[in-house]
Formats: C-alpha cells, structure tokens, sequence
C-alpha cells in the first residue's frame, strides 16, 4: 500500500501503480496474469498497460501465441521525473510573469453585509500601518467591540493606526477614552463637516464602508490609487490639529 501511494504522488493512478508493482514482482507476464494479481479487469488491465507503455514503464514482447509484458526499471520515473523538472524549469518564467500580471492588476470587491464587512475590519487588524479618515458613530452603534480591539492591537505595538477624526461629539468622547501612544494617534479636522463613510487605508486596499441606508464595503487593491489617496491623507494629516489641542487634558 504505500508503494502504491508513492507512486500515485508522482502522478499514476491507484489502478496504474497496482498494476505496475504487479509487473515488476512478475517480471514478464500476460494481461491475465497480470490482470489476477493486479485484482483489475481484463480489458482494463490492457488500458492500462497501454498507458504505462506510453510512459515508458513497461514494455511488450510479442509471442507467437499471446503477447507478454515486462516492467521496466523504476529508473525510468526518475529519468521522466528530471524530465519533467527541466521543461517546468524553461516554462517557469512564463508561468511566473502571469502569476505578476494578475497581483499587480487591480481588483475591486464587494462586501454586504453586517458580517461580510466584520471580515474585512478583521482583516485591518493584521495590517502594519492603518490610516482611518471617518467619524465613529457608525462602527460603535455596528460593532461597539472594535475601536477597543483596534487600540489594543496598537497600543501592543502589533499594528500602526493613524485616525483622522471630525470634531462631532461622539469622535471627542471616543478619542477621550483612547490610549494614544506612538502607534496609536489622533487628529481632528480643523473645521465643521461630516464624513458619511468610513474610510480606511491598509497593505495597498482602500476601504469604503457604508453603514446607511444598509451595510456594504468596497475594497480597491491598486497601488497607484492606494498611493495616491495616502498622499492625499498625508496632507490632510498634516493641516489638520493634534489631539492636545482639540481636547484639552484635566
């Protein structure tokens, strides 16, 4: 069983390798011969010994009354094998350039709903550096848990987590009970305004989240926008005013 098992990693059937290390412990023999000890059919057997003639593994030597059959030497799979590596090796820059071609072509996906959207929000947890440009209101009253797990992350020192926030009354009180620490900073917009969406930037996505009138997400994966819109954010990051200065300390 376990040579038969080996056999079928490198790529034979269950059938062909039975049949194979049934020839090769005979060393010539029929197709009902083989066919008995091999526990296969007859017309199946002779199927399969064509297969494995095609494969070089087994050859036919024709008698005056019936044909025979021998195995040949399982050297024979490591000259195919070796064969088989050297083409793959010449074929491998091709196979390499569309595998490229696909990660750098941008993608856009659509997440609905409550926990499609979680997913994604998991997923940021995970990144290295995170920029958020949004108001709170509708992650605390969809998932009250994360700005919590998102600080922590931070605050651990496993993520990098930049929030540019808008002065409502609920992105003050959320900032109020934030630990902020070199991985973990806030800034306000220096004006009145709203964002009706949750914006984040993490590992080359942009994020939109929609909480109304009903929960979805896209994710953008292009470098050129990502890198554009975190330019973008830099700018906006810089003009706008630092948490000390927004909320005051007791």
């Amino acid at each position: 069983m376990e040579n038969i098992e080996i056999l079928e990693k490198i790529g034979l059937s269950e059938k062909e390798s039975s049949v194979y290390l049934s020839l090769l412990e005979l060393g010539v023999a029929s197709v009902d011969i083989v066919a008995k000890k091999a526990g296969t059919k007859r017309p199946t057997t002779y199927l399969i010994l064509d297969s494995l003639q095609k494969r070089g593994l087994v050859s036919m030597i024709p008698r005056a009354k019936k044909t025979l059959y021998q195995a040949e030497s399982p050297q024979v799979i490591i000259s195919d094998l070796n064969r088989r590596q050297e083409l793959f090796q010449r074929f491998l820059p091709n196979l390499l350039a569309l595998h490229n071609a696909r990660k750098e072509k941008p993608a856009v996906q659509l997440y609905e709903g409550k926990q499609a959207v979680r997913e994604i929000y998991e997923r940021i947890l995970s990144a290295k550096e995170v920029e958020f440009f949004s108001t709170i209101r509708d992650i605390v009253a969809t998932y009250p848990d994360y700005p919590k797990l998102l600080n922590d992350q931070a605050t651990a020192g496993k993520v990098i987590v930049r929030e540019f926030l808008t002065r409502s009354a609920e992105d003050i009180a959320y900032a109020k009970v934030m630990q902020h620490n070199e991985n973990f900073q806030q800034r306000f917009a220096p004006g009145k305004g709203e964002f009706l969406t949750d914006n984040c930037l993490f590992d080359g996505h942009v994020v939109f989240f929609s909480f109304q009138p009903y929960i979805f997400a896209v994710v953008i994966t292009s470098q050129g926008i990502y890198q554009s819109l975190r330019n973008l954010f830099e700018y906006a990051w810089q003009a706008a005013d630092e948490y000390e200065k927004v909320i005051k300390p007791k």
